[in-house]
Formats: structure tokens, C-alpha cells, sequence
């Protein structure tokens, strides 16, 4: 990330006592900031922020605003924060990457605080760290009301347009919109990251023998049960036709090849009954299962439970293979 370029005008003591996280700090400190600060203009598009590297600078929004987002994947910015706000201070507090991006969304004058001259001024001044207090909590008040309502708004949504009707299971979309998510979080906080694809032995067998309403109700069942005996933390989604991804965060291999192995076993002894409640026969699935590896996309990561997939067809079904 590099500057556009560096003001012509100088910065003033006088606008420095206008920033929230300044108010009410004395004249010297304020001198002594704008000696160890830097203070730059940014172009429209500049990342700032992002969990992919450390970050040891605070930027204080002088003009413009910048954009906060969860990914790159073309979805709308979380907030916009304009003058008068801060960020990375988290990440210097916390010790930890990032936890969003940040980019710029228009021209910017931005003032960057290094951690050890942000540290340094909280030692020569208790006013700064007040003032950061109190915009943290502010900050934590509205988040927590942005997440109330995205929550809400997210039920809904999903509810109507990424859950598969026959299976109550996640649909395609959601998987398409999520996991790219849910990869870059572990990535960024280095944490493993399972999936497993699976799939109904034999499935157009099944429904020739037994007809369609047979084949949907061995589905029904199957989204069921699998749903029911996930945890928590985990996601379960239908893929498309008789094929089903389980992702597995912070599981590593060989913990997700148990609860393949598990989750295998209990669809195959599973109950199916038709529309009247009569018993139809067992199914069986085959399941790949993969890890995400450093980098890796959403496309290449199901392309390896995929690839997968077929080792545990090909050596003779209902098992699971890496």
C-alpha cells in the first residue's frame, strides 16, 4: 500500500484538537504528534487494513472515508467511517492481524500513528487514552446494534433464498457467498479448515427402482439426519442433485476423518419412509474429504473434496477417502 502522495499543506496543532480521539489534549503533546506522525494523501482504493498482514499503524481520518469490509467477494462495504474516526487500533491493542479490510473510498488525508508513538503519547497523556476508550466503546455499542439487525435481516434471507426446500439444508448460493468467507478467516487466523463432499451411492439406481418420491424422501432424510448431527460450529450444505458438503472450521484431518466416519455410518443405518410412512430401503454415501491449504480458493478447495470423492467411489463406495 502506497501513498498517492504527501500533502503540500501542513497540518496544524488546530486541527489535530478537532479529532475525537484528541479532544482536550494539550498543546505540547499535540506538537510532539505531529513531529513523530506522518501525515499523507491516499488514493480511492488504497487498502489500509487487511487480516492477510500485520498492521502497526493507527490512521486517523482527517478527510474522505474509507470502506470496512469482510472479504473481496463483491458484496456491499459492513460501514463507512469518515473524519474523525480512527482504525487499526484494534489490531495494535490486540496484538493480532486485523480482523476486516479496510480500503479507501475516495481521496484521503489520513494521519499515521505508529504503535510505539501511540503507546508513547498514551504514557504522556491519559486524555488520549480516554478519548480511545470512549470511542471504542461507541464503536462496540453500534456494532453490536449493526449485528442485531444483520442478524435479523440474514434469518430472513436465508430463510427465503439460501436453504434448500427439500432438504432444509444450505443451498448452493449460500455456499457460494460463505465459504469464500469462512476460508479467509481461517487463513488469515491460521486455522484449519475441513471440507467434506459426499454423496448417494447408486442414487439414480435408487430412483428407478423405487421412483422419485422415493429419491426425495431418501434426500429429505439424509439433509435431516446430517443436520441434526453436526455440531454446532459446522455447516452443512446441499450441493446439488444427490451430492452434499459438510465444512468443518477449525477441524483439522484427521479429526475430520472421524467425524466422516461417523456422520458415514449414521446415514447408512438411517430410517426412509415414503409419503405414508412405510420403511424404504437403507442408503448408502460416499464421502472426499479435503483440508484448505495456504491460498487456496473456494473452487480448488471443492475440487479436492471432489477429486476425493471419486478415490472413494472408484474403490468401492460407501466410504470415505482423502
Amino acid at each position: 500500500m502506497t501513498p498517492a502522495s504527501a500533502t503540500n499543506q501542513p497540518l496544524t496543532t488546530e486541527q489535530l484538537a478537532t479529532q475525537h480521539i484528541l479532544r482536550g489534549e494539550s498543546e505540547n503533546n499535540l506538537r510532539w504528534l505531529l513531529e513523530h506522525a506522518q501525515y499523507e494523501t491516499f488514493a480511492a482504493g488504497d487498502v489500509l487494513l487487511t487480516p492477510e498482514r500485520d498492521n502497526h499503524t493507527l490512521y486517523l481520518i482527517l478527510s474522505g472515508r474509507v470502506q470496512v469490509r469482510l472479504d473481496w467477494q463483491g458484496h456491499e462495504a459492513l460501514t463507512f467511517l469518515d473524519v474523525g474516526h480512527c482504525v487499526g487500533e484494534m489490531s495494535i491493542i490486540e496484538r493480532k492481524r486485523p480482523s476486516a479490510i479496510v480500503v479507501t473510498d475516495c481521496v484521503c488525508q489520513l494521519l499515521l500513528i505508529h504503535e510505539e508513538v501511540l503507546w508513547s503519547l498514551v504514557e504522556r497523556s491519559g486524555t488520549l487514552a480516554r478519548n480511545l476508550l470512549y470511542m471504542l466503546s461507541s464503536r462496540v455499542r453500534k456494532d453490536n446494534l449493526v449485528i442485531f439487525e444483520s442478524r435479523q435481516q440474514q434469518a430472513i434471507s436465508e430463510q427465503h433464498s439460501r436453504i434448500d426446500a427439500l432438504t432444509g439444508l444450505f443451498n448452493r448460493r449460500w455456499l457460494e457467498s460463505s465459504l469464500p468467507r469462512l476460508a479467509t478467516h481461517a487463513q488469515s487466523q491460521q486455522q484449519p479448515l475441513c471440507v467434506i463432499m459426499l454423496d448417494v451411492d447408486h442414487f439414480k439406481h435408487y430412483n428407478d427402482s423405487h421412483g422419485h418420491r422415493a429419491g426425495d424422501a431418501a434426500l429429505a432424510a439424509l439433509g435431516h439426519d446430517l443436520g441434526d448431527n453436526i455440531r454446532p460450529c459446522d455447516y452443512a450444505v446441499r450441493y446439488g442433485g444427490e451430492e452434499f458438503i459438510v465444512i468443518l472450521p477449525d477441524t483439522t484431518v484427521s479429526d475430520a476423518r472421524i467425524i466422516a466416519e461417523r456422520l458415514r455410518e449414521l446415514l447408512r443405518n438411517m430410517n426412509i419412509l415414503d409419503q405414508d410412512g412405510k420403511p424404504l430401503p437403507p442408503i448408502t454415501v460416499s464421502m472426499g474429504l479435503a483440508e484448505l491449504k495456504a491460498r487456496q480458493t473456494m473452487d480448488t478447495l471443492i475440487e479436492a473434496a471432489d477429486v476425493a470423492l471419486y478415490r472413494a467411489k472408484h474403490a468401492g463406495r460407501d466410504r470415505v477417502a482423502l
